[in-house]
């Protein structure tokens, strides 16, 4: 059946012999959240089973040992803050990571590191922002929350 998997404790299928990522956590999280049924036994290993999906370079992979990747540091990002369980990442690293795949040349974002600029991974990338932002000016490091991280400015 769908839910938490107990052989990778913390972590969710989408459905029956479903793939095993991030983006059942953040599905699991978002919805839990919504209809306001999340319970701390729920989700009780989730968020160390995401944060060891953080990778060398900063962003997530979609499971632990894979390749850092936008869609899934989106995902795994906004499980940790859903969660109350940014404290157990590298925040440096994953902001790093983030800012990094912006590139110059076309102004998008790349998805992972050494690919092309893509309209998808822009999408991701850039939303993680906001969400990078809001664990920054909560988590006592300094930073405003009148001080954005990128411009406001369109």
């Amino acid at each position: 059946s769908s839910g938490i998997n107990a052989e990778y404790g913390g972590s969710f299928t989408m459905h029956h012999d479903g793939e095993l990522d991030v983006r059942g956590a953040y599905c699991a999280a978002v919805v839990s959240t919504l209809t306001g049924i999340k319970t701390d036994e729920m989700f009780e290993n989730t968020g160390r089973w995401v944060a060891s999906c953080q990778t060398y370079e900063g962003g997530f992979g979609s499971r632990p040992g894979t390749e850092a990747h936008g869609g899934y540091t989106f995902c795994a990002l906004a499980t940790l803050i859903l969660l109350n369980k940014t404290h157990l990442i590298d925040k440096d690293r994953l902001l790093d990571w983030a800012v990094h795949r912006q590139m110059v040349f076309e102004g998008g974002f790349q998805g992972r590191t050494n690919k092309l600029v893509d309209g998808c991974y822009s999408f991701w990338q850039g939303g993680l922002f906001p969400l990078l932002h809001h664990i920054l000016s909560t988590d006592h490091s300094g930073m405003s929350s009148k001080t954005w991280l990128f411009s406001q400015v369109s």
